[in-house]
């Protein structure tokens, strides 16, 4: 059902925009049509207006459709989505852009005049939004060097989880395994300020760290039975360590192991319990 209703809104928004164009085209010749015959008086500011008006939907309609009917065929030589997803919006831009340039041309505009605008353009959007060219230009890096791929579980900073999207401005990344709804959406700046942990695709290397207060007397028997109590719940048995260990002088009992991604908050929990039950005389809670 949920695979039906994606299709319906991706179909939706491609079909309505195009047809709506399609209509004001339809009305704007009709307009024409009108004042040609006589039937109605237009001036001449208003023809212009709606030459200019049915030239800009035109291109826009043509550059649309043309985009529709090749991306999919074109891009089928990329495999990875990051490459697709890179050239699939410098294909779409320089379409819109060759297009945007013929208006112009079609307006009487000179070449040179265009180059002058965009210069004074590119200049002051660059203080306007500086914040947005920095995402834009991480986009670029993070799809052409790939620190991370899609699907990847990375964190940066605070914030952490499966990466879904690699969009222009932002990454989306899925913060509970089990739910397609919780994401949170990272702007793409971050990733050039911040360092980046990718800890896996389908599982992780994870480390749960329990402050101790002293280590109890009989440790090395009570960490041996903690392993096999663990041991159980994962299948990456030979990858798991208990330790104890200081730092930032302070006692830590620390437990690193390989686990499933969409077992990972069941398993944390199943290993607090059972160092709880292991070490709860020595193990310290801040308030």
């Amino acid at each position: 059902m949920a695979k039906i209703r994606s299709k319906r809104s991706k179909f939706s928004s491609v079909f309505v925009p195009i047809v709506t164009v399609v209509l004001l085209l339809a009305a704007l010749e009709v307009l024409k049509y009108l004042d040609g015959s006589k039937v109605l008086k237009m001036s001449d500011m208003l023809k212009k207006v709606v030459d200019v008006i049915s030239l800009m939907l035109a291109i826009w309609l043509s550059v649309s459709i043309f985009l529709r009917l090749t991306k999919k065929s074109l891009f089928k030589i990329f495999i990875e989505p990051e490459e697709r997803i890179f050239y699939s919006k410098l294909y779409s831009w320089s379409l819109y852009t060759i297009g945007f340039l013929f208006i112009l041309s079609k307006l009487g505009v000179s070449l040179g005049n265009i180059t002058l605008f965009a210069g004074l353009l590119a200049t002051g959007l660059a203080f306007a939004i500086r914040d947005v060219l920095l995402s834009f230009f991480g986009w670029m890096i993070l799809l052409r060097k790939k620190p991370f791929r899609i699907g990847d579980y990375i964190r940066i900073g605070d914030d952490e989880g499966k990466v879904l999207h690699i969009g222009t401005f932002y990454v989306r990344i899925d913060r509970a395994e089990n739910s397609g709804d919780d994401f949170t959406q990272v702007p793409n700046r971050y990733f050039m300020e911040k360092s980046i942990e990718v800890i896996g695709k389908t599982t992780i290397f994870d480390n749960i760290k329990f402050p101790l207060s002293a280590l109890p007397e009989n440790c090395a028997v009570l960490i041996e039975d903690l392993k096999k109590q663990i041991a159980p719940l994962t299948d990456h048995e030979m990858l798991m360590q208990i330790y104890t260990d200081v730092r930032d002088e302070k006692l830590l009992l620390v437990v690193e192991l390989e686990l499933e991604l969409e077992r990972r908050q069941t398993f944390r929990s199943k290993v607090v319990e059972a160092v709880y039950n292991k070490f709860k005389e020595v193990l310290v809670f801040d308030n």
